[in-house]
């Protein structure tokens, strides 16, 4: 269902979907202790809803593999925990819009739609991270034509993915996660994934999962790069950094939380915020 809701927003933009940009100079990629090969073919990790108290833990890894990543954060934890944005940006990562409160765009007024995205936007800039184009993700795909005519008069283009397990359940097991996605490797491919979702206390999970997910697409010849402003799949390093790597300071918002969170609570600080009101 999400490849048919991705190629739905491609037709509708006219974008190319990722699967067709996966040429490009090649990388180069090892295995554990192998002599570095080139690597023509390659994928991009996608983290939504952060910076949430695991993003910590996934900047880390993330580091430590040598993986660029694209975030799209959410206006209201960027403006909670700003220093996590600039330092994405800084280390080489991209970060974009994924708007300000997490809500459905298409339940929304046109002048609701622009303040979700300008305000998230704004913030984005405001810590540091000012986006290079303007690429924004529909929390859960969820466009319809108006929204997509708001998103054009702002000069967005919208991108939504084409695997994703159900991470932001807390009873999906890492296993789960990194085997759905495993089974799905193909060049140009974007995963989505949660490290600390806007509405569950799930996380723990994608910690686990996402470097046995990086091992496993190196093991079979892929490499990692960044989304551009059509949504495709383009070459991309992380550079060596040795700056230190944020973590929470503010409490982090959530919206209140769905029954797939069960009876466990978010890590501390957290705080559960009014939806109505953030909009």
């Amino acid at each position: 269902m999400q490849r048919i809701v991705r190629a739905l927003a491609a037709a509708t933009l006219g974008l190319p979907l990722a699967l067709s940009a996966v040429t490009g100079s090649a990388e180069t990629t090892t295995t554990g202790s192998e002599q570095p090969r080139p690597c023509h073919q390659r994928m991009a990790l996608t983290f939504d809803d952060g910076p949430s108290h695991y993003r910590t833990q996934t900047l880390r890894t993330l580091r430590r593999e040598h993986v660029p990543a694209t975030f799209f954060d959410t206006g209201m934890r960027v403006a909670a925990n700003p220093q996590f944005a600039g330092f994405e940006a800084r280390e080489g990562h991209l970060v974009l819009n994924h708007t300000w409160s997490h809500p459905r765009l298409s339940a929304l007024t046109p002048v609701q739609v622009r303040s979700q995205v300008r305000r998230s936007q704004r913030v984005l800039r405001q810590a540091g991270a000012p986006m290079p184009f303007k690429l924004l993700r529909p929390p859960f795909g969820d466009v319809n034509e108006a929204v997509s005519t708001e998103l054009t008069r702002l000069g967005y283009r919208y991108v939504t993915w084409d695997v994703v397990a159900v991470d932001w359940d807390v009873t999906t097991t890492s296993a789960e996660i990194r085997n759905t996605i495993v089974k799905e490797f193909r060049p140009g491919l974007v995963i989505l994934m949660h490290d600390g979702p806007v509405d569950s206390a799930a996380g723990t999970a994608v910690q686990t999962a996402l470097p046995q997910i990086i091992r496993r697409a190196r093991q079979q010849g892929y490499c990692f790069g960044l989304l551009n402003q059509l949504g495709q799949v383009v070459p991309a390093k992380l550079p060596a950094s040795r700056a230190a790597i944020p973590r929470v300071i503010n409490p982090v918002p959530y919206l209140p939380l769905e029954s797939y969170s069960g009876t466990q609570r978010p890590p501390e600080p957290y705080v559960i915020v009014d939806p109505k009101e953030e909009l």
